[in-house]
């Protein structure tokens, strides 16, 4: 399950499997992940929109989310990669 919340207060959960990295991914939205490992429990992704790199999130040793347009994305620090919209 995941779960996440933003600055303005808004909560998205789900159930998914998800997809683990290293790789690329397509997510919801249109959004692509390219996914590396930086370490152990240290993974980065390169969020990929229509203009090519639009963000960075960076997993090291706790999950990283991100609001991208309306979809919700988490990484997680095992390389784990899920979004939803």
């Amino acid at each position: 399950m995941f779960v996440t919340l933003t600055a303005g207060g808004h909560i998205s959960s789900w159930m998914d499997a998800g997809q683990r990295g290293p790789g690329t991914f397509n997510l919801e939205g249109g959004w692509k992940a390219k996914v590396t490992e930086q370490g152990e429990g240290h993974f980065r992704a390169q969020i990929i929109g229509h203009d090519g790199v639009m963000g960075t999130m960076d997993a090291d040793g706790r999950d990283a989310g991100l609001d991208a347009n309306g979809v919700s994305i988490v990484l997680t620090s095992g390389g784990l990669i899920s979004s939803h919209e």
